[in-house]
């Protein structure tokens, strides 16, 4: 019966692991693996480069190319030293006003990339608040399908490639650092999960809706799941998320369902 009762007990654990960043069907991978990505030029791996044209952010995945499984060209990615600390905030930032809706966004500069440092919160046709709730999006953004991920960003900005945020965490120390210096200083139900906010970019942990077997809505307060364009190499009906889950330092990577709705983050073309 003791018997009976640890294997429970352990079953439940590693099922609440598996559902916190990934959907149960897909790989787990660190954000340094294998990729395929949207470049026009193999060699060139700047940010303006690996997302050249709105015509290639609409391409299917048949007609994105694979690129190298390996990422030494991350090494050529400048540090970029921290713009606040809990005294003084030196980063900087701008507004993006989506004329489709009126709403405003904080964004930020960082190395040479310019983000959103807030979700979106257009409301597409498929999109959801978590719970159905608008005070969810107030705060969190809406959650949306990959397919609407890839047409929703406002006009002069668009749904960052695997590329492009592995460019972001480079600039912010690296895969085994990077997550705590974007993560907000509170909001997450682990407290050892919240971070440091060293760039203004200000990851929340906002859930995801998991479109399987009727699991619903999951994960507020514990983790945060981005989309990517980066088709995943090994499945046509799968693509690559970015993951800061409450258990892990690390910038975690999936392929995840495109039927799962995740946060959006644009990234200035």
């Amino acid at each position: 019966m003791k018997h009976s009762a640890f294997f429970y007990v352990l079953f439940a654990l590693s099922l609440a692991f598996l559902f916190a960043c990934s959907d149960d069907d897909s790989d787990t991978f660190l954000v340094r693996g294998d990729y395929r990505s949207y470049q026009d030029d193999e060699d060139d791996f700047s940010s303006s480069s690996a997302y050249s044209s709105s015509s290639a952010r609409s391409s299917s995945s048949s007609e994105q190319r694979s690129s190298s499984s390996s990422d030494a060209w991350l090494d050529t990615i400048p540090y970029v030293s921290p713009c606040r600390d809990e005294e003084d905030d030196n980063c900087k930032y701008g507004i993006l006003a989506d004329e489709r809706d009126g709403q405003s966004y904080r964004t930020v500069d960082i190395g040479e990339q310019t983000w959103m440092a807030e979700n979106l919160n257009y409301a597409s046709e498929s999109s959801k608040c978590y719970n159905d709730s608008l005070e969810y999006c107030d705060l969190y953004g809406r959650l949306y399908s990959w397919a609407d991920a890839m047409e929703v960003c406002p006009s002069g900005w668009h749904l960052p490639s695997l590329d492009e945020w592995k460019i972001l965490y480079t600039y912010a120390g690296g895969i085994y650092t990077s997550a705590s210096k974007l993560r907000t200083t509170s909001g997450w139900m682990n407290p050892d999960a919240e971070g440091t906010d060293d760039y203004g970019f200000s990851v929340l942990p906002a859930g995801a809706f998991r479109d399987l077997h009727g699991s619903g809505f999951r994960d507020l307060y514990e983790s945060a799941i981005f989309w990517t364009s980066t088709d995943y190499a090994y499945s046509e009906l799968d693509v690559y998320d970015i993951c800061f889950d409450k258990r892990d330092k690390m910038v975690d990577g999936h392929s995840q369902k495109t039927r799962n709705l995740l946060s959006v983050r644009c990234l200035k073309n």
